[in-house]
């Protein structure tokens, strides 16, 4: 039953079911006892063998963790299976640009984050990295890189993930957005998202694209769900056979549309979603952003200098906390209305009544509604909105229908309105009128 009290949450009732229980003695022999106790051995056994299973699941999963190709998707769960990223770099910038990317966005990321590099001299390193053999590392345009990287994506972790991201080594990545972002999209469908793009106006109409069908620019990075993924991913080779251009991002627009009769997102807010500033590819351009666009902001390109991405990655993190707090408070603010002091008892016990308009709802009431003219109800709303007539004009907030009244010895006579602002946040008002201590004074007698 939803109460016409709540301006948000229904009402809770609590129903307390008391049943009494009835106990028997049963007279159970030595033999009949026998099964029970098989039964009760066989199930210790069992549950103490899956849980010695699963430790050596995971500490081998441990073991293997620094070997050239490893597999860490024994060791996820399923909130870490959200998400596999492939960051396309080389070697002269795997201590830079990489390890930037390491230690800002990538140590929050929502899934599995691995960089992929071509063949080239032998590296010492502890990041996360992949080589592809039959690519050579400073080839460029990477086409056949970024290629071989989404078919060693399918091959080894096709059936991992939900989703899988082709990213770039200059990006940042909104990492709370990300995880909000892929968990609200059904991954069970084929999704191929990004920055839409037709090329510059001197490439178009000579990119090799179907009409006006848009590719998803490769340097904001490209989201691909798990089933397009693996349909895309044994044409690949052949794709790569007949390019129309140098550019790979266009190559796999143009493949994935041969293949699946798919374009990029055609929406333009994820224009906004997935920045692209080819004009300022050092990153000064990101960090100057109004925090709170960029906090809805998913993917920032290009941001190169490893500087601009720690500013970007601190001034994320600071308008997140900014954002939490103020929640915080706000959380507070609704909360305060039904907290009471712990050291009055009487306000404890006193509940409160529910005014909407001209009824009140209260266990007191019979049929659980009454008048607000009985008792004199009105009278102390009245009063009370008079009183912040002034501030709720200054404010521009709107007094709701809806208001909480109580009434008790150590507190007096308590209000709480609710207002709303033009936006239709709530905003909540809370008032107390103590009573005055009882003094006696003897009255002198009149004569008649």
């Amino acid at each position: 039953m939803r109460s016409t009290c709540s301006p948000k949450a229904p009402l809770k009732q609590s129903i307390y079911i008391v049943t009494n229980a009835t106990h028997r003695t049963l007279s159970m022999s030595r033999c009949a006892r026998c099964p029970l106790k098989l039964t009760i051995g066989f199930l210790i056994g069992f549950v103490a063998s899956q849980a010695l299973f699963e430790t050596w699941r995971y500490s081998g999963c441990r073991m293997h963790k620094n070997e050239k190709e490893h597999d860490k998707t024994c060791c996820k769960t399923d909130s870490e299976k959200l998400v596999f990223a492939g960051v396309m770099t080389t070697r002269k910038y795997l201590q830079t640009r990489a390890d930037t990317i390491y230690k800002t966005w990538g140590k929050d990321f929502p899934g599995e984050l691995v960089f992929f590099i071509g063949t080239g001299e032998d590296l010492n390193t502890s990041l996360p990295v992949v080589v592809l053999t039959n690519v050579t590392d400073e080839a460029y345009p990477p086409q056949r890189k970024s290629f071989e990287m989404l078919r060693y994506m399918a091959k080894h972790h096709g059936n991992d993930f939900h989703w899988f991201l082709r990213l770039d080594d200059d990006i940042y990545v909104n990492t709370n957005l990300l995880k909000t972002f892929l968990t609200s999209v059904n991954s069970s469908l084929h999704e191929y998202m990004g920055h839409p793009g037709l090329g510059t106006k001197k490439e178009k109409g000579h990119l090799g694209l179907h009409g006006k069908t848009p590719y998803c620019l490769g340097g904001p990075g490209v989201i691909l769900s798990g089933p397009i993924l693996r349909q895309v991913a044994p044409h690949l080779s052949n794709c790569l056979k007949n390019p129309v251009t140098p550019h790979e991002d266009t190559e796999l627009g143009r493949c994935v549309y041969k293949v699946t009769g798919l374009s990029c997102t055609r929406q333009n807010k994820f224009v906004w979603l997935f920045r692209a500033d080819t004009r300022h590819t050092a990153g000064e351009w990101a960090v100057r952003m109004n925090p709170h666009q960029a906090l809805k902001t998913l993917s920032f390109h290009p941001v190169k200098h490893p500087a601009y991405q720690f500013l970007l990655h601190k001034m994320i993190l600071l308008k997140t906390l900014e954002e939490k707090h103020s929640y915080k408070l706000l959380l507070e603010r609704e909360a305060s209305p039904i907290i009471t002091s712990s050291s009055v008892k009487a306000a404890e016990s006193t509940q409160w009544t529910c005014i909407n308009a001209s009824n009140v709802y209260s266990l007191e009431a019979g049929h659980l509604k009454d008048s607000t003219l009985h008792r004199g109800r009105h009278l102390g709303l009245v009063s009370v909105r008079k009183a912040l007539e002034p501030f709720l004009k200054k404010k521009k907030l709107r007094v709701s229908q809806i208001a909480y009244q109580r009434v008790s010895a150590p507190n007096g006579l308590e209000h709480v309105l609710v207002t709303t602002d033009r936006k239709n946040n709530y905003w909540t008002f809370r008032t107390r009128q103590n009573f005055r201590h009882i003094y006696f004074r003897e009255l002198k007698s009149r004569k008649r």
